[in-house]
């Protein structure tokens, strides 16, 4: 959710919302008490009765890093907002912290242990993510499933170059941000081995994005989550358990955004992922001739959404910057291709909720005030784009570019890059 922390450029305080924390210091107290209270160390998995007529949303925290805290503070929120919930719906939680991995189950009647594991576990292990969900899904049959997927984020990129990164897992129930991360490509073999989800929620940083979205529209019915960073307090549970529970994407969203009008605000969208396919051959007709490695378009004016890569973009270090894609295809395209190409950017990215500012871990014309500013309205997309660029070829991220679906999808072969 969550800041994106790469230690060689962001602390890992930035993160912290803290105006928010000394109202939370007693709810923290009480969820802590009320969890280890009902904890069980029983590792046999009890069985319903029958199948869920309804939704089961499974959360997946990934917190054995610098966001432990904020697990207890959306635990604490998920539990206000249960009373919301309609009676055909539960809510599954799976939180890695400090402590050892549990199970949660929230309902209208409050929250109880399911499964407390033994020991600790890598949960950005795409096995062992593969079975914790796969043992929520046995575990509570329903008729359908939603995820929130809840840690760090750094959509298509990772620290690493490995590439696609989101969930960071420490190994030592520490709050550092040094350990294991799950790739796109992995987390998205995960996720062919489940139900099919009415949507992926990202409660974590830059995952809005059509090199992600690529990787896993199959997945689910809608995608939702933030092309740039969200601010430290995540989504504010308590508004939008019900929301969740109905698999509303438009309601997840309003519900999300409110939390946060009284300061600097949150960039969302949905994807429709059955729109996807055709948003991408739309797009192909013009990546080829309008992002040509001989002929790119001025990327000065385009709405970005990582400042502090920005800030490395004249160094051998540089990293890829996410555009706005809206904003990159207005640029790159005329007035006439422009035109026909939004038709299916309104079809298949919905919602698109925007903010005069929003909170960051670092700007370099802001540094210090951890918050950036949209640049122009009327051109706000949703959702991020990568544009290649030599600079990027020291680092390998424009190989790494090619790894992604998107690149196929979409014509970047015939580019030359």
């Amino acid at each position: 959710m969550h800041m994106t922390v790469f230690s060689f450029i962001y602390p890992n305080f930035a993160r912290i919302n803290f105006p928010k924390i000394m109202n939370r210091i007693l709810y923290i107290l009480g969820i802590a008490m009320s969890i280890r209270t009902l904890a069980s160390c029983n590792d046999n998995i009890p069985q319903p009765d029958e199948k869920l007529k309804g939704n089961t949303v499974i959360v997946y925290m990934g917190a054995e890093n610098s966001l432990q805290k904020f697990s207890y503070y959306d635990l604490q929120e998920m539990q206000m907002g249960m009373q919301d919930i309609p009676e055909n719906c539960q809510v599954v939680v799976y939180r890695d912290a400090e402590l050892k991995p549990s199970i949660f189950l929230l309902n209208r009647k409050g929250i109880t242990t399911w499964k407390e594991y033994k020991s600790d576990m890598d949960s950005a292990d795409p096995a062992i993510m593969e079975n914790i969900l796969k043992d929520i899904v046995k575990g509570f049959p329903s008729e359908k499933y939603s995820l929130v997927l809840w840690s760090h984020g750094t959509g298509w990129i990772d620290e690493t170059r490995n590439s696609r990164a989101i969930i960071v897992d420490n190994e030592n129930n520490s709050t550092s941000n040094k350990g294991n991360w799950i790739e796109i490509s992995e987390l998205s073999n995960v996720l062919a081995s489940l139900p099919h989800m009415e949507y992926i929620l990202f409660d974590a940083c830059y995952m809005q994005s059509v090199e992600v979205a690529s990787q896993l529209y199959r997945h689910a019915s809608y995608i939702i989550g933030s092309p740039t960073e969200i601010p430290g307090d995540g989504a504010p549970y308590h508004l939008i358990m019900e929301a969740l529970c109905k698999a509303n994407p438009q309601d997840i969203i309003e519900g999300y955004s409110s939390g946060y009008r009284n300061g600097n605000g949150v960039l969302l969208s949905a994807v429709s992922c059955a729109d996807f396919p055709e948003f991408c051959a739309e797009t192909a007709k013009y990546i080829p001739s309008a992002f040509s490695k001989d002929n790119m378009p001025k990327t000065p004016g385009i709405q970005i959404y990582a400042p502090a890569y920005g800030n490395t973009y004249n160094t051998q270090n540089a990293m890829p910057v996410p555009y706005d894609m809206r904003s990159a295809m207005h640029r790159a395209l005329s007035e006439e291709d422009f035109a026909a190409w939004e038709m299916a950017w309104k079809k298949t990215i919905l919602y698109p909720t925007w903010a005069n500012s929003w909170d960051t871990v670092y700007s370099p014309s802001t540094h210090g005030n951890f918050h950036c500013t949209m640049q122009d309205e009327n051109l706000y997309g949703g959702i991020s784009m990568n544009i290649p660029n030599v600079k990027y070829d020291a680092k390998g991220w424009n190989r790494e570019f090619q790894r992604t679906p998107w690149y196929d999808m979409t014509g970047w072969e015939q580019t030359g890059w």
